[in-house]
């Protein structure tokens, strides 16, 4: 798997965040900077590695526009690229430390609460397999 470059980062972004399938129009207008041209050229190559599908086809003004939606292998590469990312840090951030920064980021107690939940499973889980 590629590391990603950062446009495209931008563009799987904005579907993981998206409820529904999106036009490379609707990517657009979603983050400024990105010009349709970019998105086209991303989003070929997206399809090409099977990080993004064609959902459908809609009307988009005059014309037919794909839709597109992230396939679950994109959130395999994009961790990657966040942990190759970390790899640069490592020295200087310890992996704690990078958690409870992460940890920090999520303002909601209860959503909070629940990713407690899954780190402590999944801590006691690796252990006992280390």
């Amino acid at each position: 798997m590629s590391q990603l470059n950062p446009r495209e980062l931008d563009v799987l972004n904005i579907l993981w965040q998206s409820e529904v399938a999106m036009t490379s129009t609707d990517i657009v207008n979603e983050m400024r900077g990105l010009t349709q041209s970019t998105v086209i050229a991303v989003l070929r190559k997206l399809l090409k590695e099977e990080l993004v599908a064609v959902e459908g086809v809609t009307h988009s003004g005059k014309v037919l526009s794909r839709t597109y939606r992230p396939t679950e292998a994109s959130r395999e590469v994009i961790l990657n690229n966040f942990a190759n990312g970390y790899t640069s840090f490592s020295g200087v951030i310890s992996k704690s430390e990078l958690c409870t920064a992460i940890l920090k980021v999520e303002q909601e107690p209860a959503a909070l609460k629940e990713e407690l939940k899954k780190l402590k499973k999944f801590i006691t889980a690796y252990e006992k397999e280390i």
